[in-house]
């Protein structure tokens, strides 16, 4: 299983991507879990908490893979940057102002990590885990 607060994710059809800025330390953690500890099999069952609804959520069974990606940060506006300052100020609990962390993310202090989840094929396997670990009957969607 994987839990993901308060993600930072781009969209689409089939794939998303995950991305966040981490400690060149911590990233490595995740990257070697991921590539590592899971080299076959990197399905996770997948559940985000969305800070403004403040709830987790089951989003199905994902296959996770790290993805390099150009540096986000730099094509950013300003708006944006206060929200992605904003969020992960809230997350170290407010240890570091917003400006701080700007500076931590320009200098390298911080770093991007992305990991690209994809649910294709994979809709029978979160109805399954749905059903059978969270006791969620639903409703038969057509595929």
């Amino acid at each position: 299983m994987a839990f993901v607060y308060d993600p930072f994710s781009m969209d689409g059809p089939g794939e998303s991507l995950l991305m966040d800025w981490g400690t060149p330390d911590a990233n490595e953690a995740v990257r070697a879990y991921i590539v590592k500890k899971r080299p076959r099999d990197r399905v996770l069952h997948t559940f985000t908490f969305p800070a403004k609804r403040g709830v987790w959520y089951y989003i199905g069974a994902h296959a996770w893979n790290v993805k390099d990606l150009f540096e986000v940060w730099p094509t950013l506006g300003d708006r944006p940057k206060e929200v992605v300052t904003g969020k992960l100020q809230r997350r170290c609990n407010r240890r570091h102002s917003q400006q701080e962390i700007g500076s931590m993310i320009q200098d390298g202090r911080l770093q991007q990590f992305c990991v690209e989840v994809s649910s294709r094929s994979l809709n029978a396997l979160s109805r399954e885990f749905a059903k059978t670990s969270l006791g969620f009957e639903g409703v038969d969607v057509a595929q």
